[in-house]
């Protein structure tokens, strides 16, 4: 297999490094809520439990999920080498695009 080449530009490097994060942080809620499934399928909780257990798994389970989707916007698209600016004034908040040249 061949490796990447170094990146040329600083850019390039964030670009490199933000796309690891964003892809360790997918992996990383991806196996903690494959953990909890496999917890609350084989977990041996006693009838009076499983409601509660249910619950608190559902509210991880949602909270891993949005996490997720947090990380990954948040770190490709608005990170500091992303394609949007976000500024907040007296004049209220502006979410723009920023185009290449």
């Amino acid at each position: 297999m061949k490796s990447l080449p170094p990146p040329a530009t600083f850019a390039e490097g964030q670009r490199y490094i933000y796309g690891l994060l964003a892809a360790a942080a997918g992996m990383f809620c991806g196996a903690c809520a494959v953990a909890m499934i496999a917890l609350l399928m084989w977990g041996g909780w006693s009838p009076g439990e499983e409601h509660r257990i249910v619950a608190i798994f559902g509210w991880s389970l949602g909270g891993f999920i949005a996490a997720m989707v947090v990380v990954i916007v948040g770190l490709l698209a608005g990170g500091p080498v992303g394609r949007f600016k976000v500024a907040a004034g007296r004049d209220g908040a502006i979410v723009e695009t920023v185009s290449r040249p």
